[in-house]
């Protein structure tokens, strides 16, 4: 028999089982968004441009909020200049 070699302490990764905090918030502006995009669909289907209009502006803004948050501190510059 070979004795099998346990990973030092170290090298040793826990299984993530819980998203953060910002990626949970990220995932919910996610489906703010898509919500706000069938709602846009919906409204162009009704002839409402302005409501439309607003709600693709509502799915834009959710969407970059989600970036920023993933982008965390380190990566909003970067973000904010493009």
């Amino acid at each position: 028999m070979v004795p099998e070699k346990i990973a030092p302490a170290a090298t040793r990764r826990r299984p993530r089982t819980r998203m953060g905090r910002n990626e949970r918030m990220a995932e919910r502006l996610d489906r703010i968004a898509l919500q706000a995009e069938r709602d846009a669909a919906a409204a162009v289907m009704a002839h409402d441009d302005v409501t439309a209009r607003d709600m693709l502006e509502r799915a834009q803004a959710a969407r970059k909020a989600a970036s920023l948050l993933r982008a965390g501190p380190s990566g909003v510059r970067e973000l904010l200049a493009s």
